[in-house]
């Protein structure tokens, strides 16, 4: 084994042991990275070829990090929903225009459309965009 060849492998083991610690998966993508540039620098003893190769690792190890934690992140919540409306006027169809939070809102009317009518009150159920989605009480 040569000088390079142990350097890589150490540097390894040190981002291994070090993830231990931390306890993040984007060290263990850097561990990983340098293994595999220690195998290619043991391979073909250039320690060129073994930086790109450990750079790829790396690279690909920390996109797929990025996209396990992603995964796991809960989605927010509409803080939206429930909201008391207003209904202002008709756009035409099942679309109004409400009042909500101070401020006048596009919506479409997805239950009680029956009942209807300036000043009617409504909650919100959903939204698509900007647009709120409103079931009349």
């Amino acid at each position: 084994m040569d000088r390079m060849t142990f350097l890589w492998a150490c540097t390894a083991l040190a981002l291994l042991g070090l993830e231990m610690f931390a306890g993040t998966i984007y060290l263990l993508a850097w561990a990983a990275g340098a293994g595999a540039g220690a195998l290619v620098q043991w391979a073909t003893g250039s320690w060129m070829l073994a930086a790109a190769v450990a750079a790829a690792v790396i690279a690909i190890g920390s996109m797929h990090a990025q996209r396990v934690r992603a995964a796991r992140r809960a989605p927010m919540a509409d803080l939206d929903l429930g909201g008391d409306v207003q209904l202002i006027r008709p756009l035409g169809g099942e679309r109004w225009r409400v009042s909500y939070r101070g401020a006048e809102w596009d919506a479409r009317l997805v239950s009680g459309a029956e009942r209807a009518a300036k000043g009617a009150a409504g909650r919100v159920s959903g939204r698509e965009a900007n647009l709120l989605l409103i079931d009349i009480t």
